[in-house]
């Protein structure tokens, strides 16, 4: 019966918002507002997303909303104090995770009261996080008084929710019968009353003047609770100095004015008798949930004509609100985002006729600005918070859900609520998973296949659907036995295809496939390249399959690809680049002067080209931060897997290398190496692959260039001469296989001779490290006895 229900919602949530867009009407202002997100996210809650714009074009808002079924049995109310303590922030994704465990989920929450922002108790204490209004969470007072400013919600232990101004107040019975007036827990005592303090408050009352204070415990078998007599035992003699210690599993009880006497007739051992009564607009309530805030922007289905702004922000916020409609039966969570370019903000009286618009019949506006925030377990933070990330709360309002923790998919839905493809467009969507409480439990979930009607396109390898038809269709996924649909409708005509790209790099070892697309009205997808038809301009260069748009390199040189479809004719430039080794000079004998070298931590630098590389030498001097920068901009050629330093430091020390890169089109990136250890006068290989730093497999990212090699130094001697040896800057390309080397070529130049005996030496003297290759005599050491066998097969006498 659970999974039929569940599934029925999730059909009527998918019906309801098939239109693309809805109009409002907000403070007189119209408005059209697009759908961007709808789904289940939890129990009997739907959580969407719109773009509000106004139809004169000066405003524009995003905007995210939940609306509870509050008569579900899984759901419950909690408010969350920051790390549950009066004083201390938290953000509200933070607490939502923190809070959630087996059976008590936290899967939809905001923040909440307005709090302070600065200052601190006498003890030092900070006051930062301390909420304005009064707070109760999980039954815990935090803060109670009796105000007119702040506005309550409040959610009873029988699940019945209020909205209004709560009151505070009780007596206070002594062991002798007396009794005086009690009118506030956790906060700022006032004068004729007493004050209860707790221990959730600070480590003292932060109270002084002319005051009295005693400690109480609990009686024995004794447990606080607001609308019933509760028994203490004074814990402590009277003291007048003020700012009492709190105990911690007990209380202190203030009075000044008139209550000083009360309590200053106390003694220890006394009994006394606590008895506070909490009234929502003069209705009394057990409380076991309360947040406050201001203000109180709907009333009875009426917009009030309370306003609030931060004026030195101008006049909308980020704004967030939390309503009431259909008797209680279903909550609202609503955040708005601003002070963006992107999303205007409103004004508080904005948010409660959208809420009433939507249903509420009653809003509470919470904290706005920074602190707006609007969370899902299953999405995270949905809007955008206008800090940049979250801040820090004093505390925030959630839905949990309280049914078993269950991993069993018993439910299925689009990600997408609608979907709308562009003539020839692959559509591949994604889908939400939900257990049988209707908790969204998988983002992601694999495994899913899709049928659709002739008449809109077809399914390709189960997963992708293919927009080659027309109108509008019913696409249907299925998992198992489980079934969701989504309208599914085919946008423009054959006119709007195109080849993605202007150009692209080819290797001649790596087919490509023409990557296609459709667009239409802004939307744009990739389409089946095998709707066109595909010829070379010349195929001694590139090769391309006739009904496949798959390319294939097969000489260096440029031509074009073409592709047809119907009157559409597009072309892609193809540059062939066949890597002419495994290893590549970047710069194969190097200019020096074509390089810039810039240096801190040495002087009297020269630069001098050597082979394939650059020989660097400097005198040492001091420096806060020595570091040598190579810059020169070499576009690498064709399809490198690697990008290669080899290097042999001498005693110039250093901490990593710092390889300046570019990606087609794009920024410059900064890749650091930072060797396991660098060893004086021994040479050393820095690689750094292609996929560490841009996306390698996408075409578009070529041709990529080497713009700056930094070395960050560690300290140098000041006046000791250092020579640094940059054997080679290279590309490495790993589907040109390693040529053989020949026996005694040590350093891999593709010949044999005197300067592979300078290698061999400096392998023997211990300069480099040995290799094998290098025992020419097979005797299992490298020695003299190799250099003779070297020289040996150089004069061709072996």
């Amino acid at each position: 019966m659970k999974q039929t229900i569940l599934a029925t919602l999730i059909a009527a949530a998918t019906i309801l918002c098939t239109k693309a867009s809805t109009s409002y009407n907000i403070r007189g202002t119209d408005y059209e507002a697009d759908t961007l997100f709808h789904a289940l996210i939890g129990p009997g809650t739907t959580q969407t997303s719109l773009l509000m714009k106004s139809k004169t074009g000066d405003r524009q808002m995003y905007v995210y909303y939940a609306i509870v079924d509050f008569t579900n049995p899984y759901i419950t109310l909690h408010t969350v104090m920051g790390h549950d303590t009066y004083n201390t922030g938290e953000t509200i994704s933070s607490m939502g995770k923190r809070k959630s465990s087996n059976g008590n989920r936290y899967y939809l929450g905001t923040n909440g009261d307005f709090f302070v922002t600065g200052g601190t108790t006498k003890r030092g204490e900070s006051l930062v996080g301390v909420p304005l209004g009064p707070c109760i969470a999980d039954g815990e007072i935090y803060k109670g008084y009796t105000g007119t400013w702040f506005t309550q919600f409040a959610l009873g232990a029988d699940k019945t929710t209020h909205m209004g101004y709560s009151t505070f107040s009780g007596t206070v019975t002594s062991s002798t019968g007396a009794q005086a007036p009690l009118d506030g827990v956790n906060t700022d005592a006032g004068n004729d009353a007493l004050t209860l303090y707790n221990s959730h408050y600070f480590a003292g009352t932060n109270q002084t003047g002319s005051c009295a204070e005693v400690q109480l415990l609990l009686a024995n078998g004794q447990t606080f609770a607001v609308g019933r007599p509760v028994h203490m035992v004074v814990a402590s003699a009277p003291s007048t100095a003020g700012d009492l210690d709190i105990p911690a599993q007990g209380y202190v009880l203030h009075g000044q004015g008139s209550t000083y006497d009360f309590i200053n007739n106390m003694k220890q051992g006394d009994t006394v008798t606590v008895d506070l009564r909490v009234l929502v607009d003069g209705k009394e309530l057990i409380p076991q949930e309360m947040i406050s805030s201001f203000p109180r922007s709907l009333q009875d289905g009426k917009v009030t004509d309370t306003e609030y702004m931060l004026e030195e922000f101008g006049t909308f916020q980020p704004v967030t609100a939390m309503g009431l409609g259909d008797g209680g039966k279903k909550i609202y969570f609503l955040t708005i985002d601003g002070r963006s370019t992107k999303s205007s903000g409103a004004r508080t009286t904005e948010i409660a006729d959208l809420l009433r618009q939507l249903g509420a019949s009653d809003a509470l506006s919470f904290d706005s600005g920074g602190s707006s925030t609007f969370w899902t377990s299953a999405l995270g933070v949905r809007n955008v918070p206008s800090d940049g990330q979250e801040r820090a709360d004093a505390n925030g309002i959630f839905a949990v859900c309280t049914a078993p923790d269950d991993s069993v998919i018993a439910s299925i839905s689009f990600v997408d609520w609608v979907a709308k493809v562009p003539k020839y467009g692959l559509y591949k969507p994604m889908f939400y998973g939900y257990n049988k409480y209707g908790m969204l439990i998988d983002t992601n979930l694999k495994g899913v296949t899709i049928t659709c009607p002739e008449k809109v396109g077809h399914v390709k390898d189960d997963s992708i659907f293919v927009g080659n038809g027309s109108g509008t269709a019913m696409l249907t996924a299925h998992y198992g036995e489980l079934t969701a649909a989504i309208p599914v409708t085919i946008e423009g005509s054959i006119g709007n295809v195109h080849i993605a790209l202007d150009s692209v790099v080819n290797d001649t070892y790596h087919p490509y496939t023409v990557e296609v697309q459709s667009s239409t009205d802004g939307l744009t997808m990739n389409a089946d390249p095998s709707i066109l038809s595909w010829t070379s301009s010349d195929e001694r260069v590139v090769t391309v399959g006739h009904d496949t748009g798959v390319l294939q390199g097969v000489a260096d040189g440029t031509a074009w690809v073409i592709g047809k479809v119907g009157d559409v004719v597009d072309s892609l430039k193809v540059i062939v680049e066949k890597p002419l080794a495994h290893v590549m000079a970047i710069d194969p004998n190097p200019d020096v002067t074509t390089w810039k070298f810039t240096q801190s931590g040495g002087k009297n630098a020269t630069q001098q080209a050597n082979g394939d590389g650059i020989t660097y030498s400097y005198t040492g001097a001091s420096s806060r931060a020595p570091k040598i920068v190579l810059t020169k901009t070499l576009r690498l050629w064709s399809l490198p897997d690697t990008v290669r330093l080899r290097i042999n430091p001498g005693e110039a020390s250093f901490k990593n290398v710092v390889f300046g890169l570019r990606a087609n089109g794009q920024n410059v990136v900064y890749h650091t190496v930072t060797p396991d250890s660098v060893t004086a006068g021994k040479e050393m290989v820095l690689d750094v692959p292609t996929s560490a730093w841009t996306d390698a497999t996408n075409m578009a990212n070529f041709p990529v260039t080497l713009n700056s090699i930094q070395l960050n130094m560690n300290a140098s001697t000041t006046g000791k001469q250092y020579t640094i040896e940059f054997l080679g800057f290279e590309t490495v390309y790993s589907a040109v296989p390693a040529a053989p080397v020949a026996k005694g070529d040590l350093n891999a130049d593709g010949q044999v001779n005197m300067t592979d005996v300078t290698t061999l030496i400096n392998m023997i003297l211990g300069n480099t490290a040995p290799a094998a290759a290098a025992d020419l005599n097979a005797d299992g050491r490298v020695n003299v006895t190799d250099v003779t066998a070297l020289i040996a097969i150089i004069l061709g006498t072996e």
